[in-house]
Order: C-alpha cells, then sequence, then structure tokens
C-alpha cells in the first residue's frame, strides 16, 4: 500500500475504531438520584448513568441498560480498591444492581427484585450490603457476588433509605409506611420497628456515637439512640426533608425544594 492510500485510509481506521466504542453521555439527564463522596471525590447518578466530577467537569463511569436510582461508596482499603454500588432497574420489571471500582470496572452484576431499588448501602468493615426495594423488601447481599441471603426485612411500602452504623454492627431502613427499621447488620435476629414518624421517612443518618437521625415528608426529624430509644423531635423545618447528617456536634439538614419554595438547609444542636 502507498503512503497516499494509506493515509487515506487512516480517517476511516480511525472511525471503525471510534463506532466501536460506546458513546456515554456526557451530562446527567433528568434529577440527580444518588451521590456519595469517597475521600475528596465525588460521584453521582441519574437515568443517564454514574458519573465522577473532575475539576468542574462531568465523568461517565457507567452507562447500564437500567436506570441506575441509588448510589453508596466505600474507601479503599489496603486489600481491594475503592467501590461503589449502584441501585436501579426499570420500574415493575427488575431490580438490579452493580458493583464497580471507581474507576469504572465493573465487578458484579445482578437481578435481584422485580421491581426498582431505590436505596443501596456498603457495609464498611464486611463483605455485605443492602438493598431497599420498591415493594417493601431489605434484601441482605453478599460481596462480591451480590447474591441475596433468605433474611430479609420488610416495610408495607417502598424503602427509600438505608445505613449501616459507623462501626458496621446495626443497620437501619426507612419507608414510605412511616417506620424505620433496626437491627444488627447481618440479619440474623428480627428487627425492631420504630413508629415515631406519622409520616413517610425519607432520608436516615448515623452520628459516630450511634444516635440515628431521620427526616420524613412532614418536615419533622428525628432522633433515636442505638438501642431505638426516642430522644428528640423537631418540628416546622420548612418542607419535605430531603437529606440529614452529623457534623461538627450538630445535626444538619436539608429540604426538598418545590416549584414555590427553594431548598433550606439548617442546623439543629443535639440533646
Amino acid at each position: 500500500m502507498n503512503v497516499r492510500r494509506l493515509l487515506t485510509c487512516l480517517p476511516l481506521l480511525g472511525l471503525a475504531a471510534c463506532a466501536a466504542q460506546p458513546i456515554l453521555p456526557q451530562a446527567h439527564i433528568g434529577p440527580i438520584t444518588g451521590t456519595v463522596q469517597i475521600g475528596e471525590r465525588l460521584f453521582s447518578c441519574s437515568q443517564a448513568g454514574v458519573f465522577e466530577q473532575r475539576e468542574g467537569q462531568l465523568q461517565p463511569l457507567l452507562q447500564p441498560t437500567w436506570r441506575p436510582f441509588a448510589l453508596a461508596g466505600r474507601d479503599a482499603r489496603e486489600d481491594q480498591l475503592g467501590t461503589l454500588l449502584v441501585g436501579g432497574g426499570s420500574p415493575a420489571q427488575s431490580g438490579q444492581v452493580a458493583l464497580l471500582t471507581t474507576c469504572g470496572t465493573v465487578l458484579t452484576q445482578a437481578v435481584v427484585a422485580a421491581d426498582l431499588i431505590y436505596a443501596v448501602a456498603l457495609a464498611p468493615d464486611a463483605p455485605r450490603a443492602v438493598a431497599g426495594c420498591a415493594d417493601g423488601r431489605v434484601l441482605h447481599l453478599s460481596l462480591p457476588d451480590l447474591k441475596a441471603s433468605p433474611e430479609t426485612w420488610q416495610h408495607k411500602g417502598p424503602v427509600v433509605a438505608v445505613a449501616y452504623s459507623h462501626d458496621g454492627a446495626l443497620l437501619a431502613t426507612a419507608g414510605h409506611d412511616g417506620k424505620i427499621l433496626l437491627g444488627n447488620a447481618n440479619a440474623a435476629t428480627p428487627a425492631t420497628a420504630l413508629v415515631d414518624h406519622t409520616a413517610p421517612v425519607t432520608c436516615l443518618a448515623w452520628a459516630e456515637n450511634g444516635w440515628l437521625a431521620s427526616g420524613a415528608h412532614d418536615g419533622k426529624v428525628r432522633l433515636h439512640d442505638a438501642s431505638g430509644r426516642f430522644l428528640q423531635v423537631w418540628s416546622r423545618l420548612g418542607g419535605e426533608i430531603a437529606w440529614v447528617g452529623f457534623a461538627a456536634r450538630q445535626l444538619h439538614y436539608r429540604t426538598v425544594a418545590t416549584p414555590v419554595t427553594p431548598s433550606r438547609a439548617g442546623s439543629l444542636d443535639l440533646p
């Protein structure tokens, strides 16, 4: 082949190589439904896939054939890379989860339910995870195979929040039934139902001392200790609670934005 002909073919070869690579979207589509920070790295997901924020730009990591809805992460350790757990699926068809490295390498994918996965969490110090389902089930998953154990907890509505305690010993789950289920993370014993909320529970957070905060659709935030004992309630915080978290000896919260009311953030003094 002469040089001129070779140069003519090179662009075509380049196009063929590009065509063989999947084209990932470079921006979120629809609302961002899951975020997680691992060290200084920030990851998020929407129906477009899973992305990492790098230097002000979104870098695509994963574009599954199903819709991602929930995201959890765990930092790298001596014996393993940092990992992400993605949950989602297809409404009324499948609930799916995927385990991948923070570089985007998929380790395992599995269909675990017949409807969407709304919430996921990774245990901080054990090879297990948890997934909250649209049908109210709480699935306890082994890692890295993502197999569900026969033990399940059950809500009477979609499960929208799941969280392990900082030491990994306890697990809390919350649902649209207004209940919080609290129990051993290994699901060896039945969970205790906390029924203080009178509206769907929307978010959960653990403090390092074992206190559990929960936010609800009615704008209230409640605080329990590790045994499930009720400690305090805060009301009239400006709308549905979207997020709660502990920092600097305070409980922080953020409300859901509406067409007429912007999202509001605030801090609460702990007892």
